[in-house]
């Protein structure tokens, strides 16, 4: 998990969002709006609108690309729950969330990670 992760306003433009994921090699970002989560936007979100919808990132907002459906768990909610849910429901990301602030993000690239140490530690199946 990422504690305490770069997070995007929702009525900020698009090509901002672009500029912060690029600049942190970062694929996911929490959408906030006056500190209150309200979505996720993905770096597949943004290029399927510059591609294909060919939204203008200097003027189109995040609001416009991010996916009101997140899924989020409160800090302390075991791995094996998160990593079961994210497989089966094929998310991206899952935010971590202390009451109603954004604590972490814990992404399928930290569970391959997390993955990678488990076969470090047991290399024979």
């Amino acid at each position: 998990m990422h504690a305490n992760p770069r997070c995007v306003e929702r009525d900020q433009p698009l090509q901002g969002a672009r500029d912060l994921m690029k600049q942190h090699d970062l694929r996911h970002l929490p959408v906030l709006d006056h500190g209150k989560l309200v979505g996720v936007l993905s770096e597949r979100d943004l290029y399927y609108l510059e591609s294909v919808m060919r939204v203008d990132t200097d003027v189109d907002t995040v609001r416009e690309a991010m996916n009101p459906r997140v899924y989020t768990v409160p800090v302390g909610t075991p791995i094996t729950s998160v990593l079961s849910e994210m497989a089966h429901q094929k998310y991206g990301c899952a935010i971590v969330m202390n009451g109603t602030e954004v604590a972490g993000i814990f992404t399928t690239t930290d569970a391959l990670h997390l993955l990678v140490e488990c076969f470090r530690k047991h290399p024979a199946l």
